[in-house]
């Protein structure tokens, strides 16, 4: 997502829907907590990385590296394959701390090719502050640890949920930036892209907008947020700048507008930059949000809820599989059978529980399993296994009685056979 300098137009609106929202980082936290988020993320990358390159093993900080993202998530959308030698080459890139990681490296410009060219205006290439510029690259350092200690102090828990979806960071020359204030894109996750800062708020307003995105990004390859259905929306036009989004980018800019909103009112006391949007985010917040909430059929469960959450329009998350997708699920379930996982699935389950599950096709095919799926995957993978035992099992892991050890069994193995993730045998 693209922040540039931009009038204001004159639409007025009260942002009545998202007059006092309850606290975004716990209502982040509601559907999974950062740490989880993350851990999903990078079970998904591990899994890109299974199966392009079988038997590779990838640390967790390559995993986080946006152009090692950028690399793998082309090859999940089709785009080639994988080179795990090329994917730690990449990653070699030199950064420097600043409260978070930023890059410093001479030959950033090459290394990041890919985002700069993905977030520059038409007829510009914007080129990145590294320490080849000397004391200009240090006097920006110098503010953007500045920012990161005003963001952590104003906002320590939004700060906490926000950053730790944003393992990097650039800093534009403003003479090539284009009016680019801050970016960053889904394409490329895990980087933000900021204009050289004058002052530390800059920094901190940039990190709250583009760290809110990463989140969304984080959020919509792992829960139920968009499908391919999205694609073909009604587009959403703003009022401010008669812009037309598609349904992605609308709920990507509502809920960075909402974090900012929440923000501005923990720092109202603080000079703001001369393009800040702090002021303007909680009547932009509420002019799309009103939009989303009435096209809300376009959202799937995990979106709807967190567009209600944040209108504190909810009391809870829905938890579980209603009676009725059990029973669909479960049928043609024989309890006299013998269940093992096709050979061409592989999968990685997160610390939560959940799984993810892909072969390659095509395009490769993915899959997010509930913890009671992803329990009974592990199982099956290990040799035929026949019902009762898995019942047995079932019953002991989750701790409960039989009756309901069965109904969560069929229709975790339901699930799996319906997407051809096992097969049932005599």
């Amino acid at each position: 997502m693209v922040k540039r300098r931009l009038r204001a137009a004159g639409y007025v609106n009260t942002g009545s829907s998202m007059l006092g929202s309850p606290s975004a980082p716990a209502l982040h936290a509601r559907l999974a907590p950062a740490d989880v988020l993350v851990d999903e993320r990078r079970a998904l990358y591990r899994l890109a990385v299974e199966l392009f390159a079988p038997g590779t093993e990838i640390s967790d900080n390559l995993l986080d590296h946006p152009i090692v993202r950028y690399e793998l998530g082309r090859a999940l959308a089709g785009h080639g394959g994988v080179d795990p030698d090329a994917l730690r080459e990449v990653a070699a890139m030199g950064v420097r701390d600043a409260g978070i990681a930023v890059a410093s490296d001479p030959a950033a410009a090459e290394q990041l090719e890919a985002p700069l060219r993905i977030i520059a205006p038409p007829g510009q290439a914007p080129r990145p502050l590294t320490e080849a510029d000397g004391e200009r690259f240090e006097t920006a350092m110098k503010i953007v640890a500045e920012g990161v200690d005003l963001f952590r102090r104003l906002a320590p828990a939004m700060a906490d949920d926000l950053l730790a979806h944003v393992p990097m960071l650039a800093v534009l020359k403003t003479e090539t930036s284009g009016g680019v204030v801050s970016a960053s894109s889904r394409y490329v996750p895990g980087i933000v892209l900021i204009d050289e800062p004058v002052g530390p708020m800059e920094v901190a307003e940039a990190l709250v907008h583009e760290g809110a995105h990463e989140k969304f990004f984080d959020f919509a390859i792992t829960r139920e947020f968009l499908d391919a259905h999205a694609e073909d929306a009604e587009y959403f036009e703003n009022s401010w700048s008669k812009a037309r989004w598609p349904l992605e980018q609308t709920f990507a800019a509502w809920h960075a507008y909402t974090c900012l909103s929440q923000f501005f009112l923990l720092s109202e006391s603080e000079q703001l930059g001369p393009h800040s949007l702090l002021p303007k985010a909680r009547e932009r917040a509420g002019e799309i949000g009103d939009w989303l909430l009435a096209h809300e059929h376009d959202l799937l469960p995990d979106a709807r809820w967190l567009l209600h959450a944040l209108a504190g329009r909810v009391a809870g998350a829905a938890e579980g599989v209603s009676t009725a997708d059990v029973s669909l699920l479960a049928t043609g379930i024989r309890e006299d059978g013998n269940f093992r996982v096709l050979p061409d699935v592989a999968y990685r389950r997160a610390k939560s529980g959940r799984a993810v599950v892909g072969r390659l096709g095509e395009r490769p095919e993915i899959f997010w399993l509930d913890p009671d799926a992803g329990w009974v995957l592990n199982e099956c993978c290990r040799a035929p296994a026949p019902f009762g035992t898995l019942l047995g099992n079932a019953a002991e892991h989750w701790r409960t009685g039989v009756p309901e050890a069965r109904r969560r069994l069929t229709a975790a193995l339901g699930s799996l056979h319906v997407f051809s993730i096992i097969e049932a045998s005599d």
